[in-house]
């Protein structure tokens, strides 16, 4: 018996070392209350709110636009577009799947927004997005790195004549 002990000890010290399953149905609503608090504030026109979901080295691949890394970049560049004008109208997000492995989450999903750009009137862009989340070491979940695109190919250009 006493032979047993430290094999026992060690397996004890293995099985505690696999992370704790995530409980995906809690995760995907974590997650799709934070999308729909980034909808909201995207229809306020307002960034902070939004931003406080990432976490400080978080990066961003807008459609269009350049890779954006950290939270100050992201707040330089969506505040350049308010102050710019763009009003959003009308915005939604369907999350399509969430995958959950450890401490990371993976959303998958697709968006329906209509805006304004001064000067050219509404827009309504249909598209998809995948955001990667993070959990932190207080359980709470922050955005590590987002990406989205249109469905809309960019239009071709004019024939030389």
């Amino acid at each position: 018996m006493m032979k047993m002990l430290p094999v026992l000890l060690c397996a004890l010290v293995l099985c505690s070392c696999v992370p704790a399953k995530q409980d995906v149905a809690q995760v995907r609503k974590t997650i799709e209350a934070m999308t729909q608090k980034s909808a909201k504030d995207m229809l306020a026109g307002v960034t902070d709110t939004t931003l406080s979901q990432y976490t400080d080295d978080a990066v961003s691949m807008p459609n269009n636009g350049p890779l954006l890394r950290g939270k100050k970049a992201m707040k330089e560049y969506y505040g350049a577009m308010l102050t710019m004008g763009v009003k959003f109208l009308s915005v939604n997000f369907t999350t399509t799947d969430v995958i959950v492995n450890g401490p990371l989450a993976c959303e998958l999903g697709t968006y329906t927004m209509t805006f304004q750009i001064p000067g050219t009137g509404e827009t309504t862009e249909v598209g998809k997005y995948m955001t990667l989340y993070e959990q932190a070491s207080d359980g709470a979940w922050k955005i590590k790195a987002d990406t989205w695109n249109t469905n809309v190919a960019p239009p071709a250009p004019a024939k030389a004549s």
